[in-house]
């Protein structure tokens, strides 16, 4: 049996940022999310992952910008 290395008392840890996929993809999972309530998630991430492959890299520019702030963000606390 694999055993966890993290302490599940550790609740200090600061989680790491998102990354610049991950930011759209919550972003765009709220819009399917209140168009189709009993959405399945796993369908639900492959429309998004299709939707960011098919953006251009100047649509997907401010979300890099986003996930930039927030690494910033994270290495100063």
């Amino acid at each position: 049996m694999k055993t966890s290395t993290r302490s599940r008392s550790d609740a200090s840890k600061i989680p790491r940022p998102m990354n610049s996929f991950m930011i759209y993809r919550l972003e765009k999972q709220r819009e399917i999310v209140k168009e189709c309530p009993g959405a399945n998630h796993r369908d639900i991430s492959k429309i998004i992952a299709k939707w960011w492959k098919e953006m251009s890299e100047e649509e997907k520019q401010s979300y890099r910008t986003k996930a930039l702030m927030a690494r910033h963000e994270h290495s100063q606390r």
